[in-house]
């Protein structure tokens, strides 16, 4: 959950770097949230905006996240745009530093 809050804070932070827990914590827990979110707008009748509105903000999060994950995989943040690839390089392994 922490890890979850975390990326929402550093939702326009492309310069740091985020680990690989952070950004699998970040995309299970916001898997379950969608979840619930979707049932509660089902089943309470709450408008379907609220949950458009949290896709958007999820979206530029998950982005920001994964960005700042390739960055710290050695790899280009740019990379994360393309569709599956993106998971993948999410997956690997932090890069050495030479300090």
């Amino acid at each position: 959950m922490k890890d979850y809050i975390i990326a929402f804070k550093n939702i326009f932070n492309y310069k740091d770097e985020a680990t690989i827990k952070e950004f699998w914590n970040f995309f299970v827990f916001n898997i379950i949230m969608n979840i619930v979110i979707r049932n509660l707008v089902k089943y309470l009748n709450i408008p379907e905006m609220a949950h458009n509105v949290y896709i958007i903000i999820v979206t530029l999060t998950l982005f920001s996240i994964g960005f700042r994950r390739l960055k710290n995989a050695g790899y280009s943040g740019f990379l994360f745009f393309i569709p599956f690839l993106n998971l993948v390089f999410a997956l690997l392994p932090e890069k050495k530093n030479n300090n």
